[in-house]
């Protein structure tokens, strides 16, 4: 099975403020594949928020040269098309994809995403909370917190070691066993990641050798 680990910074709140977007690629438990480019937002985005420079470093001046979103979709589009992408904290990350491919007239491919936010939640239930940066600490992941490309790499890596945790072959695997259904998106709509069930002692998928510092 193919991931595509994907991560959005924009510059301000309207999702087609995107001005970075990070990709991995993983295949068979292995990161075959990197890319993080910045992106220029179109006009109707509007000015950049201080407030999101604050959290990305990513100014206005610094996209002025950069491509805009058709362009950099465009080396990843072939490759999402039937994979499963993985965000953390997907309902950002695949709303901003859905609103910058409808501006720009793009084709919505068919497949299928994991929020990898929900996924710690049901593996590794006593972190203290289930933000990136503090999922990734708890697993020996390097961060650099807000750059798009370690961002991505970062949502890649956590949802291998929750594979490798829960003894699953698969996102769909792992999905059955921690009562998650895979959100979905194509041309038809979108359907979100979502818990489908309590699983009883969710504790128990926390291999001891394999549990969070």
């Amino acid at each position: 099975m193919r991931y595509l680990a994907l991560d959005f910074e924009t510059g301000n709140a309207s999702p087609l403020s995107a001005c970075a977007l990070g990709a991995s690629i993983f295949e068979d438990g292995a990161l075959v594949y990197e890319r993080v480019s910045l992106i220029r937002p179109p006009e109707s985005a509007r000015k950049f928020h201080w407030g999101n420079v604050r959290v990305n470093h990513i100014t206005e001046q610094m996209v002025v040269d950069a491509p805009p979103f058709d362009a950099v979709w465009r080396m990843l589009a072939a490759e999402a098309e039937g994979s499963v992408l993985v965000c953390h904290n997907a309902m950002f990350d695949i709303g901003v994809l859905n609103a910058c491919l409808a501006h720009y007239h793009l084709r919505i491919p068919a497949c299928r995403y994991v929020c990898t936010v929900k996924v710690a939640q049901r593996v590794w239930p006593d972190l203290p909370n289930h933000k990136l940066d503090t999922v990734a600490d708890a697993l020996g992941i390097a961060l650099d917190h807000h750059e798009a490309g370690s961002d991505a790499h970062a949502a890649g890596m956590i949802l291998q070691a929750a594979l490798r945790t829960t003894c699953s072959a698969d996102a769909d695997a792992l999905a059955e066993k921690i009562g998650m259904r895979l959100g979905r998106i194509s041309s038809m709509g979108t359907v979100p990641c979502s818990i489908a069930k309590q699983v009883k002692g969710a504790k128990a998928f926390v291999h001891p050798r394999k549990e969070p510092k």
